[in-house]
């Protein structure tokens, strides 16, 4: 995140450098380029709800409006969630974790676990600003775009020496979290306002994300592999079989995907740092 939002950050400074000359926004439609701080609030829904619950994304855009008021716009956000709707048990598989979810550490005492979610979504888009409101360059906006999405499950624990829990540790962890990704598209609607003053600019929006998603790891501690016998269409534990089951679990339910439909939806808030000029202030004198 930190590597995608330094860049931007450079590309803001340079734009503010060859702004340019002021026009009066509340009169004329302008281009500018503008820096964006979000956060929005999201809900999932489809494959996604299966796992996770309210998810909180933040993060920054780059946006260049036209005169015109044509929007351009390059995006990366943070993924962030508290809530996983399955159990620890069915996170980590039997064995690993006690009745209760708790995973035991290496001194024989419980470890202190947090278990949430964590991803991100970059995308590049282009949109159209429909004026309305106190000025020309302010007003109802549409856009969509294309990118990426990725999220899985994070296992974290408090670091102590003597009471590790060696199961997660290091690279192992990897083998739960059930990391996915894959392209994604983004469609937001909302209203934008930019000021004079370049401070009070602000949008606000409703926004849904959708990507087709597979799995990005190698492998899977959670499961096994197995086949289907051709005369009996039993399933028989194959270590070379195509299809994969989670250990220990009802077979109906637990069916590996191939591709998982990722979905979120919720209300954005954006805050605007353009790079025009202000526009003197004007005095009258008798």
């Amino acid at each position: 995140m930190r590597k995608i939002l330094i860049p931007l950050f450079l590309l803001v400074s340079l734009c503010q450098v060859f702004a340019q000359p002021a026009k009066d926004i509340m009169k004329e439609p302008i281009s500018v380029s503008m820096f964006q701080v979000t956060y929005a609030f999201e809900l999932p829904a489809f494959d996604t709800r299966e796992l996770y619950g309210i998810t909180h994304s933040i993060g920054g855009s780059f946006v260049y409006k036209t005169a015109s008021n044509w929007l351009f716009t390059a995006n990366c956000n943070f993924i962030t969630g508290n809530r996983i709707r399955i159990d620890r048990t069915e996170v980590f598989g039997e064995g690993i974790t006690t009745v209760d979810g708790e995973i035991i550490g290496g001194s024989g005492s419980m470890a202190e676990l947090t278990v949430d979610q964590r991803g991100f979504h970059a995308q590049a888009e282009v949109g159209k600003l429909f004026p309305f409101g106190p000025n020309p360059n302010s007003g109802f906006f549409v856009q969509c775009g294309v990118g990426y999405l990725r999220n899985r499950i994070r296992a974290d624990f408090q670091e102590t020496l003597l009471n590790k829990p060696f199961v997660i540790d290091g690279d192992y962890k990897y083998g739960y979290d059930r990391m996915r990704g894959g392209p994604a598209f983004h469609f937001e609607t909302g209203y934008l306002y930019l000021s004079d003053n370049r401070l009070l600019n602000l949008s606000i929006a409703l926004e849904v994300t959708y990507a087709r998603t597979r799995d990005l790891r190698e492998y899977d501690f959670r499961v096994m592999r197995y086949s289907l016998d051709p005369e009996t269409g039993i399933r028989v534990l194959d270590p070379n079989g195509d299809l994969m089951l989670p250990v220990g679990y009802d077979q109906e339910r637990y069916l590996h995907k191939d591709h998982y439909n990722d979905f979120y939806y919720g209300i954005r808030v954006t805050w605007n740092i353009p790079t025009y000029q202000r526009q003197p202030d004007k005095y009258y004198y008798n």
